[in-house]
Parts: C-alpha cells; sequence; structure tokens
C-alpha cells in the first residue's frame, strides 16, 4: 500500500515515489516533489558518496531518468542524516517541518526494507 499523505493537495504536480516490495504488494509512500527537492537540498554536500541519492540529484541523472534502485540504502541513510535546514534556499517552516517528517518516514521505511534484505525503489514522475 502507498500512503499519498504528501502528496495530497498537490494532485497534477510532479510526485516521487518510494517504495519497496513485500509479497508482490508496493509498500511506501508518493510525496510532492517539492518536499523531495528541498529534503535532497538540504542533505546536499559537496563530498557526496558514490552510488548515494545525493550523487542523482547533483547529476541530475538515475532517479530523475527512470526507476532508481537504491543499491546502497545504508548510504542514502547517512545522507538522510546530514540534513541541514541552514542550507535550504526555502523559509517556509510548514515544508521544513514536512520534509523533516518524510526523512523520519523514509528511515524508517529504509531500515525496514534493509533489514528483511528487500530492493528499495525511487520514481521521479
Amino acid at each position: 500500500m502507498l500512503n499519498n499523505k504528501h502528496y495530497e493537495g498537490y494532485e497534477g504536480e510532479e510526485k516521487v515515489k518510494i517504495w519497496n516490495e513485500e509479497n508482490s504488494k508496493e509498500i511506501g509512500f508518493v510525496i510532492w516533489a517539492g518536499f523531495f527537492n528541498t529534503i535532497l537540498e538540504g542533505c546536499f554536500h559537496s563530498d557526496f558518496q558514490k552510488n548515494g541519492i545525493i550523487e542523482c540529484y547533483y547529476n541530475q541523472d538515475g532517479l530523475f531518468d527512470e526507476i532508481w534502485e537504491m543499491k546502497q540504502p545504508e548510504i542514502v541513510l547517512k545522507e538522510l542524516s546530514g540534513f541541514n535546514e541552514t542550507s535550504l534556499d526555502t523559509q517556509n517552516e510548514e515544508i521544513i517541518v514536512i520534509a523533516k517528517e518524510i526523512i523520519g518516514e523514509l528511515v524508517s521505511l529504509i531500515s525496514k526494507a534493509v533489514s528483511k534484505k528487500e530492493k528499495i525503489f525511487i520514481e521521479y514522475e
């Protein structure tokens, strides 16, 4: 089941789907691309690791081109833990608060998938 809570009210705009598959069912969520971009912007640092989500963000490839499989989720977890709101272009408190909430949900989803040795996917639509 995919949770659309963070896409409600943004229907028709770009979205990001993040999920793993359990028993042939998609488990994860769909979020407004604005929240996702805020998260990536807040996690960005110039010495990013190869095969992480920040590399895709910086190079504008991978998840922006097709369904992206998170090959090294431990790198993504580390990147998410480095979220720094002072580096954001936005000063909108509501967006920042929701971005932090989504980070918590992402960490939970990724950690559970890692413990179960399941693949995690991201699709930018």
